[in-house]
């Protein structure tokens, strides 16, 4: 391979560079979507980039050329990888398949395990259970469902407890979901990516909020709510142990606050410009890379 796989394997440093400058000039929901896409070229430039080093670098090898028959001298003369650099390519793509088959997995399992809320009686998409500890969550899927603990409705005034669901329909109405796993997929098959998947969780909740906002007709009352509800977690925190301030701080609800007392964010999309130019080399990266995989298959098949 040529200096061009290399190129297509730094595109993902460049991109998760470029996340927190996207996500100070995007709004929520621009941000969301223009990184969920940045993360997905990032992992298929990895994958490829790492599919062309493994090849070139393992195909010398007296194991494979045992089953493929071809020309060593050949193979080095059209695709010089390095045996020891072609096996860390091929660990560090399985260990990130790998990494990446676990978050699927995990997550169905979590799917599963919610699966008989689906069956309980609800009033339209919102379901409310018993409990103690306050607690609020949309259920993707079919039926779809808004999960509100008792707690959670009795630590908010009614028109606050409308801001709350307002945020949950939003979840579901935009599959942020889908956002999520693409997300988390992505940071487990490139590390380099879990800054990326950090902006995309939090803004996935900001879009949830300024829809809630908007919804509501009121950011101080979206500000409000959201408040009110940290603090129903934090005080149940003190008797429950501390998964809820865990999920208190993965929310960043102060941040999230703040960003409601503001004006509604809107998008400068001059900001992309950088992102729009590297995702360009990366496609001419990844055609050569292409390329010159076809032309090492090739050497391997027919020498």
């Amino acid at each position: 391979m040529r200096i061009t796989v290399y190129l297509l394997l730094l595109a993902p440093a460049l991109l998760a560079f470029l996340g927190p400058h996207l996500a100070r000039h995007l709004a929520p929901a621009a941000v969301v979507r223009t990184l969920t896409g940045l993360s997905i070229i990032a992992t298929v430039a990895t994958v490829w980039g790492l599919t062309a080093l493994t090849v070139g670098g393992l195909g010398r090898t007296d194991a494979f050329q045992d089953h493929a028959h071809s020309s060593p001298a050949a193979l080095a003369s059209s695709d010089p990888v390095p045996n020891v650099l072609g096996a860390l390519a091929a660990g560090l793509l399985a260990s990130g398949l790998l990494r990446t088959l676990t978050v699927m997995w995990r997550r169905r399992r979590a799917v599963r395990e919610l699966a008989q809320l689906r069956e309980l009686p609800a009033a339209g998409d919102l379901l409310v259970v018993e409990g103690d500890r306050p607690d609020a969550y949309a259920l993707p899927g079919r039926p779809r469902r808004i999960v509100v603990t008792a707690a959670m409705l009795r630590a908010l005034p009614s028109d606050e407890q409308a801001v709350l669901l307002a945020h949950e329909r939003a979840h579901l109405l935009h599959r942020h979901h889908l956002y999520a796993v693409v997300a988390e997929s992505a940071a487990a098959c490139n590390p380099l990516l879990r800054p990326m998947r950090d902006h995309i969780t939090f803004h996935i909740e900001r879009w949830a909020d300024e829809e809630a906002a908007l919804t509501t007709g009121s950011r101080p009352l979206a500000a409000r709510s959201l408040a009110r509800a940290a603090l129903a977690i934090a005080d149940a925190a003190r008797t429950h142990g501390p998964q809820a301030v865990l999920a208190y701080l993965r929310h960043k609800v102060t941040a999230r606050v703040g960003a409601l007392q503001a004006e509604r964010p809107t998008s400068r999309w001059a900001a992309i410009l950088p992102a729009v130019a590297v995702t360009a080399l990366t496609g001419l990266a990844f055609a050569e890379v292409t390329s010159d995989l076809a032309r090492c298959v090739h050497v391997l098949h027919l020498s």
